[in-house]
């Protein structure tokens, strides 16, 4: 029974196979034309891909060391500012508020009543010389030392220096020229000169002259081989006095500079020194004027400052010379200022110095009143002292030739 039924289907399927027709393949698609380009391509030029930074995670929180490293620069400065400031306020206060005389009631009425004399119980004797090493450092710390080298690199010729004090300015002075005649240290330098050719320092406080008098061996080289003189000498009392060395080129007067204020030595003082001679033929054969008149915080020790500035333009020479003043006094800030008011009249007693007095207004004050004195500068350097320091240069011009007044610089 199988196999004739196998047998019958395979039948079957051999005859569909015969009937079926083969059916051709589909034909292919003509292929397209080659591309034929009319202009010349432009060769493609190689970029470097740049990988944009990944922007941080917004769920990350900020640490103190990102915050320090975003803001180090304006926190350092703002830092070191109000450390400035700081310091000053407190240094302001500990140096009055430490003295017995400055915890004194003081009546705000009666401030201005205290005349200063230059001459305060603190700087006597050998607090002097103690006072005078306490400066060293904040004046190094304030930049006053800086300061008083550039002044003492402007003094040239005859040099005048009141309220000398203790000779805080004599080791920065030029002294090479000392042993020349003045005619010939003009011929230096260009024709500008420079250096000092004779050095009076004038002050009130005989006290504060003995320091400078040490002071002299080692701040002034052709003093040292009069170490012995100059130690031996002595201002001799209070009422006056005069020191003087080299033929009289470099004095020490006790003075009040209020008053008369010494000359120049005479040209025969060139003329027997050891160490130069020939004569100055200015000021027809006679030194009456000073080529640089100096004077460093003294106008804070003085009764009359307007006064002061008025006798000081009388023994500058005209046109050429020069009054150089670095002073201190009211600064910028309010704060500062009433700082310098509630202490003033302690400081005064126990330093004879009003530090509170507004050195611009005296200074013009003394040019409207002065004839012939013209205001060449006035700046406020060293910004870490909020305009408490003043630097001013006068000089006096006469008054035909337009003299007076301010000048622009």
């Amino acid at each position: 029974m199988t196999i004739p039924f196998l047998a019958r289907c395979q039948r079957r399927l051999a005859s569909k196979k015969a009937h079926r027709t083969k059916r051709p393949p589909p034909a292919a698609a003509p292929a397209p034309p080659l591309y034929k380009p009319t202009t010349k391509p432009k060769q493609a030029t190689t970029t470097t891909k740049i990988n944009p930074p990944r922007p941080p995670a917004q769920n990350q929180a900020d640490t103190l060391l990102s915050l320090w490293r975003r803001s180090w620069i304006p926190l350092t400065g703002a830092s070191l500012v109000a450390g400035f400031f700081g310091f000053y306020l407190v240094s302001t206060v500990v140096a009055t508020s430490s003295s017995p005389l400055a915890k004194a009631d003081v009546d705000d009425d009666d401030d201005e009543k205290v005349t200063p004399t230059g001459r305060p119980p603190a700087l006597t004797g050998e607090n002097a010389a103690r006072f005078d090493r306490e400066l060293d450092f904040s004046e190094w710390f304030m930049g006053i030392s800086s300061l008083r080298a550039a002044l003492a690199r402007c003094a040239s010729g005859h040099v005048l220096e009141v309220a000398v004090g203790g000779g805080r300015n004599l080791k920065f002075y030029d002294w090479r020229p000392l042993g020349k005649a003045p005619s010939e240290v003009a011929k230096d330098n260009g024709g500008r000169g420079g250096g000092i050719v004779s050095f009076t320092g004038l002050d009130i406080n005989v006290d504060m002259l003995d320091v400078a008098r040490r002071r002299l061996v080692e701040a002034v080289p052709p003093m040292a081989s009069l170490a012995p003189v100059v130690k031996a000498s002595s201002m001799a009392d209070n009422t006056g006095g005069r020191l003087s060395f080299l033929a009289d080129r470099v004095r020490l007067v006790h003075g009040d500079v209020h008053g008369r204020l010494p000359p120049p030595p005479p040209p025969s003082s060139f003329a027997t020194a050891s160490l130069g001679g020939g004569g100055d033929k200015a000021d027809d054969g006679n030194n009456h004027y000073y080529d640089t008149v100096i004077q460093t915080f003294g106008l804070c020790s003085v009764s009359d400052p307007v006064s002061v500035l008025s006798n000081l333009a009388s023994a500058v020479k005209p046109v050429s010379g020069r009054i150089i003043l670095l002073e201190h006094g009211r600064g910028w800030f309010g704060l500062i200022n009433g700082l310098l008011d509630r202490y003033a009249g302690g400081h005064c007693a126990k330093f004879g110095c009003w530090w509170n007095r507004d050195m611009d207004a005296i200074v013009r004050q003394a040019v409207s009143q002065t004839p012939g004195l013209e205001l060449v500068k006035l700046e406020r350097p060293n910004v870490w002292q909020f305009g408490t320091l003043v630097w001013v240069e006068l000089r006096m011009v006469p008054e035909g030739e337009g003299g007076g007044g301010q000048r622009t610089t």
